[in-house]
């Protein structure tokens, strides 16, 4: 009952919080599996050559780590916005 009564702006914040999480956690598991996956070595050299290509976790690992700062700062933003928000409903300056 006491999501009904919560504003919008409140709701928003606490999504785009979730999903910053989320993310988070998704950035963080990929960030391991890539550091786990990265070619060392020979594997390394035939890559760097273009002979062969990495592995797709590697190369998702920056896309993903963006995709999470991205979420970070939107969810920064919502927190922010309805801070201020609050702040102007109940009279404070």
């Amino acid at each position: 009952m006491a999501e009904e009564t919560t504003p919008t702006h409140e709701k928003i914040s606490k999504r785009a919080e979730d999903i910053s999480m989320v993310a988070g956690v998704v950035s963080a598991a990929v960030t391991v599996g890539a550091t786990i996956a990265a070619p060392t070595g020979l594997s390394a050299i035939t890559i760097a050559l273009g002979i062969t290509s990495a592995p797709l976790i590697v190369m998702a690992a920056p896309i993903v780590g963006a995709a999470a700062t991205v979420a970070g700062v939107v969810s920064s933003g919502a927190y922010f916005y309805a801070k201020w928000k609050n702040r102007q409903n109940s009279g404070n300056p």
